[in-house]
């Protein structure tokens, strides 16, 4: 991978924990574009913040995961060992985020949140 692509990996993990941290903050609301967009979630405005809450750790989790994945392969001269890094943070970064959804469904169900 190039210096190009690992900073699009790293902005992209920048990316992920903004929008996990603003959808569960109710600054992005409903839209079309981010977020968890199910018909619960799309509901209303409370589903929204519900689910979004519960996914929040996940979310910026994995975005950090995943912006630390770009930085190291960055630092990384062997071009081979950086596909590798941005591979398995990329992995591991989609398993989190993954998680965050789910968590924040259930609490959706649960409305605990």
């Amino acid at each position: 991978m190039d210096i190009l692509g690992e900073l699009v990996v790293a902005l992209a993990g920048v990316l992920v924990v903004v929008i996990g941290r603003l959808t569960a903050t109710g600054r992005i609301g409903r839209n079309a574009f981010a977020g968890i967009r199910t018909k619960r979630t799309m509901a209303d405005e409370e589903s929204w913040r519900i689910a979004h809450r519960g996914a929040q750790p996940w979310m910026i989790a994995g975005g950090l995961l995943l912006a630390l994945s770009g930085v190291v392969a960055l630092a990384v001269p062997d071009p081979a060992a950086s596909a590798v890094t941005i591979g398995v943070g990329t992995g591991l970064a989609l398993v989190l985020t993954v998680l965050g959804t789910v968590t924040g469904l259930r609490a959706l169900n649960n409305r605990t949140l």
